[in-house]
């Protein structure tokens, strides 16, 4: 089977760049595209103060859900700290989650789905701010919301683990893949036109016909297979060079 694409749009909140989402909108309605849309309730990150705040915010969700969008619940405030502590997918150092004792998740978790339901919104998906969660976070989601689906983690396809569904997001733009599933992440907040652009061209010109909906993906309880247990610990060893690397040459400048 040819690969196929997901695209997700993640930072949505009541202070976004609206021309830049706007733009993004466009874009993916040209082609009928139907993405997963991360969306932080209460985001009180200062990265993403870039436009007034917008009265009519959940408006606007409420119309990405009723044309087909996935709605994902990404966080709370999408605050973060500094962590040492173990994480399921462990990106950076710093996280709104892990780390954090259970009672303190679960609030966060609940303080979020909470606005969801009293703004007639239903998030289908979890997506972690920077990627980053523990156990605890997993066991907060399942206690709090109806949410079994996580758009994270490296495979080829989606696979079952720790009692959720996982539709692996492993492109942060649109690139060639042989086979599989694969999710392309994009933050229309930090894109340039030239980049949105770009995009447009690359579906337009190659990846139309293959990108698909949540609503197209086949779910079974299958754990990871062989072939994306070896992509995993490639993709890790791979990261693990790189930051080697950086360190080399970061002591090198001193």
């Amino acid at each position: 089977m040819k690969a196929r694409y997901l695209i997700r749009i993640d930072d949505a909140c009541h202070t976004m760049d609206r021309t830049k989402w706007q733009l993004m909108e466009d874009i993916l309605d040209e082609f009928n595209i139907k993405p997963i849309v991360s969306v932080i309730p209460e985001s009180r990150d200062p990265g993403f103060m870039l436009d007034e705040p917008d009265e009519g915010f959940w408006n606007k969700v409420r119309a990405w859900q009723s044309k087909g969008w996935t709605i994902a619940l990404h966080g709370y405030t999408h605050q973060l700290h500094e962590t040492e502590s173990p994480m399921i997918l462990p990106y950076y150092k710093r996280t709104e989650f892990a780390g954090l004792p259970y009672e303190k998740q679960a609030a966060k978790i609940r303080a979020s789905w909470n606005i969801f339901n009293e703004h007639r919104v239903t998030p289908k998906i979890w997506v972690a701010p920077a990627h980053t969660f523990d156990k605890i976070t997993l066991h907060a989601i399942r206690n709090e919301t109806d949410i079994k689906f996580i758009s994270d983690g490296i495979a080829l396809d989606v696979y079952y683990e720790y009692d959720f569904y996982w539709i692996p997001q492993q492109l942060w733009n649109l690139t060639e893949r042989f086979s599989g599933l694969w999710t392309v992440c994009l933050h229309p907040n930090s894109m340039s036109n030239e980049e949105m652009q770009t995009f447009r061209q690359l579906v337009r010109n190659k990846f139309s016909e293959r990108i698909i909906s949540f609503s197209d993906v086949t779910f079974n309880k299958t754990p990871k297979t062989i072939l994306s247990r070896l992509f995993h610990m490639h993709v890790w060893l791979q990261r693990k060079k790189i930051r080697y690397a950086l360190s080399i040459f970061n002591n090198c400048k001193k």
